[in-house]
């Protein structure tokens, strides 16, 4: 079928795996579309030479929903991923998974906002946990690692460098004298703090593309309808073809 070079609104079925339903250019799902998996997953959104491309709506079949900009079929931009246990993640997104800014609320209650980078929380952020904690500082593949500051919900605080998720050296006030050659001035904490604060923060300004994606998202279903309709005009003129020419016609 691709090498008919088809142009205009179709519907193409895969064996017994799924289908695609609505603009193609030069025999690839070009402009807006419906793509749907026996499994149970499905998209609706821009397409670009046969590849997601531009804003759609992906379901996976686990329940997890990813709504936002696509580039050469993966998630990159700005999007929010809901999953099926409540947890939402919305920010920027790098070859389909998290990276940059963004904020995700766990299914706990727990909260980050701040800086990713390969699916992880990673560089400056601010991590708040449902009982009331908070962790404000550097993260590293995911852990607390760096200079940072632990508050407890009572007021008080742990603050220092962090190696692997636990304060290995604790901060001083004493700027000429530190309590060991590997000191950490408490200056230099706060330092970092505020700048996990302003990558919160900025996490939480990053762009929302709801509107695009709803508008991206209505066009492919008009899409899809005029492909069936299509498919459904191109079957009746094949059946009046074919009973004029007085040839049995098979419905499966």
């Amino acid at each position: 079928m691709m090498g008919e070079r088809c142009c205009g609104s179709g519907v193409y079925y895969y064996n017994m795996s799924g289908r695609y339903e609505g603009d193609w250019v030069d025999g690839k799902y070009d402009g807006f579309g419906v793509e749907t998996w026996s499994k149970g997953s499905r998209y609706k959104g821009q397409y670009r030479e046969g590849l997601r491309h531009g804003f759609g709506v992906y379901r996976f079949y686990t329940g997890d929903v990813y709504a936002g900009e696509w580039l050469s079929g993966q998630s990159h931009g700005c999007g929010v991923h809901t999953c099926d246990d409540g947890s939402r993640f919305v920010g920027e997104f790098k070859w389909g998974v998290k990276h940059g800014l963004g904020h995700y609320h766990f299914r706990n209650g727990d909260t980050y906002a701040g800086e990713y980078s390969g699916d992880k929380m990673h560089g400056f952020g601010v991590y708040g946990f449902a009982n009331g904690h908070r962790y404000e500082g550097s993260w590293h593949e995911g852990k607390r690692q760096g200079l940072g500051m632990y508050t407890f919900r009572n007021g008080e605080t742990q603050s220092g460098h962090w190696q692997n998720g636990g304060l290995d050296v604790p901060s001083t006030q004493n700027a000429t004298y530190p309590v060991s050659p590997v000191g950490v001035n408490h200056s230099r904490v706060l330092n970092v703090v505020q700048e996990a604060r302003r990558a919160a923060e900025k996490a939480y300004d990053v762009a929302k593309v709801d509107e695009r994606v709803n508008r991206a998202v209505s066009a492919a279903n008009r899409a899809a309808n005029a492909a069936r309709l299509a498919a459904v005009k191109a079957v009746q003129k094949e059946m009046h073809h074919a009973n004029n020419d007085n040839i049995p016609i098979s419905v499966l």
